[in-house]
């Protein structure tokens, strides 16, 4: 064999050599292929911009402040919000990139002084703080315990989001610059009461609650409810049931937080929404609510979540169980929460909280 033909071959054997490598390489860096094949994604990762940071501080085991290099650490997202203010003007469609609240919260222990009326974090209200000292408020169990459709959001860049035709000539999106800081997103609300520019600080606090109506926290107690009080001020006195629409959910999947899957069931019962607009006429979107146990369990829920979410329309008072009469009583069930931690089994007392601060 001559020279140039050992040459040739050799040529051809590095060329199929570095084209099996690029496929391999291209299989697993799918972002090098768009690099190298010039696409360009919509979807583009943005980074936190630099100077941003969170304190994050209450009932924690520490306090915590996370910096441009945390903050860009965390998992985010790429969310398209449509926004309106209270009095119902458009203020225009765009495209988030952010940090769901959940990311933040999932990985800081909650710790709660010795002597807590109740020791789990479901009755926590989370307060975002801006530099200018606005808040806003949302339930821990709201951020933590949903599914992660439209998840609240800590967002750090915007872009407006424009018809394809003529998208020059667009004219509906108030807002044109870029947000500075974190801009606080709730895009499950109607309107954008709860948003927050500029956010530097979320608190975890225990609304006052007149724990001298409600069970003592006591783990591990067998009870059961035979009946639920509700409670507004200071005056306790039984439901009604009477004109409250009834409720029913098939194929509810059960999964807790702590111990996994506890199966697929059929629920009956009593429509949430309809249930509290009997019991405490005039609430709404701005009450909070306690629901309270038998064995001093409790979960906190802001009106928001119950009447304006599109998970509140499921969200039942229970009575059945698989056919059956639950053995502990009425039953609270946010049915389509990811995890079951916040059903309230053996439901005592239901209590309205006006001024949550």
């Amino acid at each position: 064999m001559n020279k140039k033909l050992t040459y040739t071959l050799s040529a051809i054997i590095l060329i199929l050599l570095i084209f099996i490598g690029y496929r391999e390489f291209s299989a697993n860096n799918h972002h090098a292929v768009m690099a190298i094949t010039g696409a360009t994604p919509v979807a583009y990762r943005q980074a936190v911009p630099s100077g941003v940071s969170l304190e994050v501080t209450g009932m924690l085991e520490k306090n915590y402040t996370f910096d441009n290099d945390a903050l860009n650490a965390l998992a985010p997202t790429y969310i398209r919000t449509r926004e309106v203010t209270p009095e119902g003007k458009f203020m225009g469609t765009y495209r988030y990139h952010g940090i769901p609240v959940l990311h933040v919260l999932e990985g800081i222990p909650v710790e709660k002084p010795e002597d807590a009326a109740f020791d789990a974090p479901h009755d926590i209200v989370v307060t975002f703080i801006n530099a200018e000292g606005k808040e806003s408020r949302f339930s821990y169990g709201e951020l933590t315990m949903t599914t992660d459709c439209l998840p609240v959001t800590l967002a750090y860049n915007r872009e407006e989001l424009v018809p394809s035709k003529d998208p020059e000539k667009y004219n509906k999106n108030v807002y044109k610059e870029n947000i500075e800081g974190l801009r606080l997103i709730s895009p499950r609300d109607w309107d954008d009461t709860r948003y927050l520019d500029n956010v530097v600080k979320m608190t975890l606090t225990v609304p006052y609650a007149q724990s001298s109506l409600l069970p003592k926290t006591q783990k591990g107690l067998k009870c059961s409810s035979s009946g639920i009080s509700r409670i507004t001020g200071e005056k306790s006195m039984p439901v009604t049931y009477s004109n409250v629409a009834s409720a029913r959910y098939n194929e509810w999947i059960r999964v807790g937080h702590g111990r996994g899957y506890k199966g697929i069931s059929t629920a009956t019962g009593y429509d949430l929404r309809s249930f509290l607009k009997k019991n405490f006429p005039g609430c709404d979107r701005e009450s909070w609510f306690l629901f309270t146990a038998c064995d001093g369990y409790r979960c906190l829920f802001s009106g928001r979540e119950i009447f304006e979410h599109e998970a509140g329309k499921d969200m039942m008072i229970i009575i059945r169980l698989d056919g059956k009469p639950h053995k502990s009583g009425p039953m609270l069930g946010p049915v389509t929460d990811y995890y079951v931690d916040r059903d309230v089994w053996g439901l005592t007392h239901v209590m309205i909280i006006e001024d949550i601060k």
